[in-house]
């Protein structure tokens, strides 16, 4: 490590999964050290019954003592944890952030949608060493709500929206096999995605607009498009989804079991089971904006909540 480098790490709380990265940060660059993804289900039921199930809590504590083993090995010279939609609309958060709390011995954030949605941007945009001109949506569909960025320009303000619809509860309340009902799903997501696209000031620019996807939904489509056997971060990043791509990705996976979208290979533990929804956020996107292509982003929230976590950050 060089004098001017420092050693951070940034965890995610996220509905579905706990996130770990570690990294030596030096101009705006990260060298990642190590980077843990482990699936919670933190958001499981939280529509149905407004609190956090007891398995998920002891499943998610379980996890942040592995994360907790890793920080060990490393001196870490700043150090950042969020929380998102689960532990912001739970009622008894309080309870699992107190035991997490005192087992990092560190502090946790409850973000806002928005502040979600801006650290989002803030991961993509260190991952991408080329310049942006196009006006860019970026969209992270997690597993308690979706965040959308809009930067008409480098230069100008960005502006965000958070949707309260994320991959949990919408695969839990529209997409049971028994009682598949994609025409309610689809019109409840046409419903809040204008009113955020109106929200962004997004109406009426289809063709002009860069759309980047990041988080676990479209790098796993990526992955699933390329027919990787193992997920390679390197060509998933940066990689573009064609819309036709997006509706066979669909069609194939909603005809699956979900124990047998479970095994597919280079995806997390659980995605088979909810990234239907995901995928189905992603189309109904794109037929709103009229835009036939997504670039895929390796990085996103999870980098943006380390960078956050920086001296310089909070000048």
């Amino acid at each position: 490590m060089t004098i001017h480098e420092i050693t951070a790490a940034g965890i995610d709380l996220g509905s579905n999964t706990f996130r770990l990265l570690v990294a030596n940060c030096s101009a705006g660059s990260l060298q990642v050290l190590a980077k843990k993804m482990a699936t919670v289900r933190l958001g499981r039921g939280l529509e149905d019954y407004g609190q956090l199930h007891e398995e998920s809590i002891q499943k998610g504590l379980a996890v942040l003592g592995s994360f907790k083993e890793t920080l060990a090995d490393y001196r870490l010279q700043s150090l950042r944890i969020c929380g998102t939609e689960a532990l912001r609309h739970a009622n008894n958060s309080r309870h699992f952030l107190h035991k997490a709390e005192e087992l990092l011995q560190h502090p946790i954030d409850i973000i806002s949608g928005e502040e979600e949605a801006r650290l989002s941007l803030a991961g993509v945009l260190a991952g991408f060493t080329e310049p942006i001109t196009n006006p860019l949506l970026l969209v992270d569909v997690g597993g308690g709500s979706t965040e959308l960025v809009f930067a008409p320009s480098p230069a100008e303000k960005t502006s965000v929206a958070s949707v309260g619809l994320g991959v949990i509860g919408l695969t839990e309340k529209f997409l049971d096999p028994s009682q598949l009902d994609l025409s309610h799903l689809d019109s409840l997501l046409a419903e809040k995605l204008n009113a955020a696209f109106k929200q962004l000031g997004l109406i009426n620019k289809g063709g002009q607009i860069l759309i980047v996807g990041c988080g676990g939904t479209a790098t796993s489509m990526a992955a699933l498009d390329l027919n990787l056997s193992v997920y390679k971060a390197p060509l998933v990043h940066g990689y573009v989804l064609q819309n036709i791509a997006v509706e066979r990705l669909w069609n194939k996976l909603v005809a699956l079991p979900a124990a047998t979208r479970n095994a597919l290979p280079c995806l997390g533990e659980g995605r088979g089971e909810i990234l239907p929804a995901g995928i189905r956020i992603y189309h109904v996107i794109l037929q709103l904006l009229q835009e036939n292509r997504i670039r895929i982003s390796d990085t996103g929230l999870l980098e943006g909540i380390l960078l956050s976590s920086l001296p310089h950050a909070a000048a």
